[in-house]
């Protein structure tokens, strides 16, 4: 018998039926294996928590070693050390600024056991390395990084690589950062000693914790200690390895679950009883529920899916009746949901999106400048904010039309596409024929080698524009402002201050860049008045 030849109610009875036996069944047996998967479950939800303290331990490490680097690097004594040794090939005076770091320490000496620090040219060569701190590490990159490394291009190049890798003296940790910025010139390596973290792992799990290096040399013993005969107790192992599958550490956690296996024998009983009596319930309510609701005819329900497919008014009529065409119901709620959906996910795309020149809309900028600010303030890095203007374009409005206008718009925003194409960085209409470039992570150099960019990138596009004050064609005015997140500051500050120099740009007689000034940068030190919001 096929089943569009099956009555509902038969089906569902039938269903219903099958769910009883069977609820029975596992009501019984259930019992044996709860206490079983629970504690798998138990072992495998502990084993996460080390993976996660373990992962927050590297990261914490990461945190500090990167600061370390940029603090290293942004000294002068470094900067011109680096430079000596670039124009003449005499490391020393750099190796005497990376010997300082063992010698005088630095801040945040407490947070990690830095063993080393080199230096390495742009073929990652060994330019030098300081003389204080671990002895006997190979000449080189660690292969890993070096691999990492070698295979980059462009602006990735600029980006910090780090890993833990295996060293003759054990485990160690190595973060690679690029030397001079935009125009770099080599590559530093910190070299940190992880172990000297891995009580940070204890401290997070908040349970007995024993680390063991490669040849199962204790590492690290937690302070707790487990008490005798104080129940059973569940070890837990989670492997730490490194960037090339290494086992690095192997942590063993012990978790007393004497009170679990009575909380779960206690539980076991309470549902099993419990489990029965809603299986009776259940069934009880379900067969109430579909003779006083899923039984009405299937016409009624077919007139509403017409409505809802010609006016698009969908309103679901509980049945009460017979019927046999479940499978015609199913295949039209099935298409009406796709339809939806599909809808749905237009309308979510389009609301980010400005509906003139395709690209992103204001919505869209106001959330990634406070979700890019957040990560500037973690990261401590520099973020930049572009503010772009069409020069008189009130005039090529009313010379050629608001047509002419929107297609200027519409060649503009694409040619402005085409120069924002790092990843990270946003471009959006913020209004009118207003435009706002969003640089996560870069400097003020850096933006303005975009805005110049830009701005030759528009003048190429050679749109004619008649009744301009400051050229035949169509021209760019442009603000910018770089901030470096702390306290005081907030989003707000970098739009203003991107305006102010926007207006600056303007006041000075338009189709050029300007800078947000020393005196613009000092109003950081209150909040934004309400214009400059």
């Amino acid at each position: 018998m096929r089943i569009e030849q099956i009555s509902i109610k038969t089906l569902m009875v039938g269903i219903l039926l099958v769910i009883a036996v069977l609820a029975s069944l596992l009501s019984l047996v259930a019992g044996a294996y709860v206490r079983e998967s629970a504690l798998a479950a138990q072992s495998k939800s502990l084993a996460r928590i080390i993976e996660i303290a373990s992962n927050e331990t590297i990261h914490h490490i990461q945190k500090e070693t990167t600061s370390f680097g940029a603090a290293f690097q942004s000294r002068e004594p470094v900067r011109n050390a680096l430079s000596k040794l670039l124009e003449t090939g005499n490391p020393e005076k750099l190796v005497a600024q990376l010997d300082e770091s063992f010698q005088k320490g630095f801040a945040g000496a407490a947070q990690i056991d830095l063993v080393k620090l080199r230096v390495y040219g742009l073929d990652f060569k060994l330019l030098c390395e300081s003389q204080e701190g671990m002895a006997g590490l190979a000449p080189h990159l660690p292969s890993f990084l070096e691999a990492k490394a070698a295979g980059r291009q462009g602006v990735e190049r600029l980006k910090a690589l780090d890993g833990i890798w295996i060293s003759p003296s054990g485990p160690l940790y190595s973060l690679l950062t690029p030397l001079g910025g935009i125009r770099m010139v080599g590559y530093m390596e910190v070299i940190v000693n992880p172990s000297f973290n891995l009580a940070m792992i204890a401290s997070l799990t908040k349970m007995p914790l024993n680390i063991y290096s490669l040849n199962d040399k204790l590492v690290y013993q937690s302070t707790q200690e487990t008490k005798s005969g104080e129940g059973m107790q569940l070890p837990v192992e989670y492997l730490l390895k490194t960037d090339n599958g290494k086992t690095a550490y192997r942590l063993v956690g012990l978790e007393n679950v004497e009170q679990f296996n009575k909380d779960m024998h206690k539980t076991q009983t309470n549902i099993t009883i419990a489990f029965l009596v809603l299986t009776a319930l259940a069934l009880i309510l379900a067969l109430w529920a579909f003779t006083r609701f899923m039984f009405r005819p299937i016409n009624h329900m077919m007139n509403d899916i017409n409505h809802y497919a010609t006016d698009g008014n969908l309103v679901v009529t509980p049945i009460k009746g017979n019927t046999k065409e479940f499978h015609a119901l199913s295949g039209a709620f099935a298409n009406m949901t796709k339809e939806i959906q599909s809808s749905i996910r237009e309308l979510e795309r389009l609301s980010w999106l400005d509906g003139l020149t395709g690209v992103a809309n204001r919505r869209s900028l106001d959330t990634a400048l406070n979700r890019e600010w957040q990560r500037a303030q973690r990261s401590k890095s520099e973020i930049s904010l572009l503010m772009i203007d069409i020069d008189f374009f009130k005039l090529y409005n009313d010379h050629f039309g608001h047509q002419a206008g929107d297609d200027c718009l519409k060649m503009v925003a694409a040619r402005i596409a085409q120069v924002v194409e790092r990843p990270g960085d946003l471009l959006a209409r913020y209004g009118g024929e207003e435009f706002a470039v969003l640089l996560p992570e870069t400097s003020s150099e850096g933006a303005a080698s975009v805005a110049t960019r830009i701005l030759d990138a528009v003048a190429a596009l050679n749109i004619h524009h008649p009744k301009s004050k400051v050229s035949g064609f169509v021209t760019l005015s442009i603000g910018l402002s770089t901030l470096l997140p702390d306290d005081e500051l907030n989003p707000y500050h970098l739009v203003a201050f991107a305006d102010e120099a926007l207006y600056q740009a303007k006041e000075a007689g338009r189709n050029q860049l300007k800078t947000a000034s020393p005196a613009d940068l000092a109003k950081a030190s209150r909040p934004p008045t309400q214009k400059e919001t």
